[in-house]
């Protein structure tokens, strides 16, 4: 993959997707998230090692607030539609 294809958009978009199927509902859990996400990237040779993962990772971090705004209300929808979920 080339380098300048992979955006911190693009990252964002995976670490969501990854986010909501994996049920992730805390800043913590997001943060390990898009670490795991950058360093599997870099293993991949999707990311230049050269560059600023610290500060991409932070970045990302960052977004955490942005996720959890747009994955609220679906969040609590898988919840409800889960058969496993305790009912009240």
């Amino acid at each position: 993959m080339n380098l300048d294809i992979l955006s911190q958009a693009d990252l964002f978009n995976e670490i969501s997707d990854l986010a909501r199927s994996q049920g992730v509902a805390t800043q913590e859990a997001w943060e390990e998230l898009a670490d795991e996400t950058v360093e599997s990237h870099l293993l991949l040779g999707e990311l230049d090692p050269d560059q600023n993962l610290v500060g991409l990772k932070t970045t990302l971090h960052g977004l955490w607030q942005e996720y959890s705004r747009g994955a609220g209300e679906e969040s609590m929808e898988a919840i409800d539609e889960d058969p496993q979920a305790p009912k009240a």
